[in-house]
């Protein structure tokens, strides 16, 4: 699949501490730094909405012990506050994301899903604040219609998820693959990286099916997946947990692949036994089993503290707290324009999720997915690498 925005990509080695290497010198911002540092995360905890689970804020409130513990930001004890963000209502998040800009943070991680984030890019743009989202939608990449220079993903670029789902299904032997998908921005954008890569891999396309991300009933959906051999499936957890409990009542047992919501759907036991029988995702990392030995030690300590393993989404929220962290002490300042600087130049070598983090020139951080089998009666393993290449942001 040729995609505009790639270039080859150089990553140096990982190393076991965070390493940096700023390729210019951040200037000092006139700013006050004597209250110190703030993040803000823009992510739901259950309770929130019928959508939210704890994850993406387990991973936060980790990062921010962990910062602290190591003496904090610029001297001083980082500060993090939580502001609910609706991932399906853009009035919604528009509002939280000016209440974010109101306490003038040093920087912004969260959006799980990038339909509400696509709205705010000219807020973002007028804000001057450098945001971490939590997207891999190509249409928010720096020089895409939706993007920001303000604007970095901790995730890898959309398009090679469902590469690396096409490819897994035509290695389980699928000629026909059929797509479940939310009606939204991740499940629509997802769908056509799909089309394209089945194309490509000279299979056949089956039903294409979208449904709402509220939606408590799929039966017409999961019918319709009937004749095909494998089902891409980007959708939210909620969805994909209804889909495989739907699929096993109907005894539709065909490999079922998708996105994030897998390891959320399995570590929060949405779904589970013979319904994840035939559960593979394509995620950036499964920390617990990677090759981070950053990740397996947050993945014995997100255990320890909350019971459960953590899934690709609370390690990335880790992550990109962690490197906005790194950011700022790097820049000296929480002025945002040396933290945009710092980002942009910078290498993180002390990843949970993905072991070097680099921003490319569409300022995606992540250039690495896995696939995982998430077969009931057995732990989760990573079956195959997909490696992304840098974009060059045209």
């Amino acid at each position: 699949m040729t995609n505009p925005r790639m270039r080859a990509a150089v990553l140096g080695a990982a190393g076991l501490a965070t390493t940096m290497t700023i390729v210019s010198a951040c200037s000092q911002g006139a700013v006050d730094d004597s209250d110190g540092a703030e993040t803000v995360g823009l992510i739901e905890v259950q309770g929130d909405s019928e959508l939210a689970l704890d994850d993406y804020n387990n991973g936060a409130l980790l990062a921010v012990d962990d910062i602290n513990r190591a003496g904090g930001v610029l001297g001083k004890d980082l500060k993090y506050t939580r502001i609910p963000a609706s991932v399906v209502d853009p009035q919604e998040a528009r509002a939280a994301f000016l209440k974010a800009t109101d306490r003038d943070p040093a920087a912004i991680f969260g959006f799980p899903g990038g339909g509400s984030l696509e709205a705010l890019t000219r807020e973002v743009d007028g804000a001057g604040i450098p945001m971490i989202h939590l997207s891999s939608d190509g249409k928010l990449a720096y020089g895409a219609e939706g993007g920001s220079k303000w604007l970095f993903s901790v995730n890898p670029d959309d398009v090679y998820r469902a590469v690396g789902g096409v490819q897994q299904a035509k290695a389980l032997g699928a000629k026909k693959i059929g797509i479940i998908a939310t009606d939204e921005t991740f499940g629509r954008v997802s769908t056509e990286n799909s089309l394209d890569a089945i194309e490509e891999a000279g299979l056949e396309l089956g039903p294409v099916r979208y449904v709402s991300p509220t939606s408590t009933d799929l039966t017409s959906a999961v019918l319709d997946m009937k004749d095909v051999d494998a089902v891409l499936s980007w959708t939210f957890p909620n969805i994909l947990a209804l889909q495989l409990q739907q699929m096993q009542q109907n005894d539709l047992a065909v490999p079922v692949i998708t996105g994030n919501s897998g390891p959320l759907v399995v570590a929060n036991e949405l779904a589970k036994g013979p319904a994840v029988d035939n559960l593979y995702a394509v995620t950036p990392c499964e920390p617990a089993i990677g090759e981070s030995e950053t990740g397996r030690r947050f993945a014995a300590e997100y255990e320890k503290e909350y019971g459960v393993p953590p899934t690709a989404s609370a390690t990335q929220v880790y992550d990109a707290q962690r490197i906005l962290a790194a950011a700022v002490e790097e820049a000296g300042s929480t002025d945002p324009g040396d933290v945009l600087s710092a980002l942009e130049e910078m290498e993180y070598s002390d990843g949970a999720c993905a072991s070097v983090y680099k921003s490319d020139g569409a300022h995606f951080l992540g250039h690495q997915y896995v696939v995982i089998d998430y077969a009931a009666g057995s732990k989760p393993k990573i079956v195959e690498t997909v490696d992304v290449p840098e974009a060059d942001g045209s």
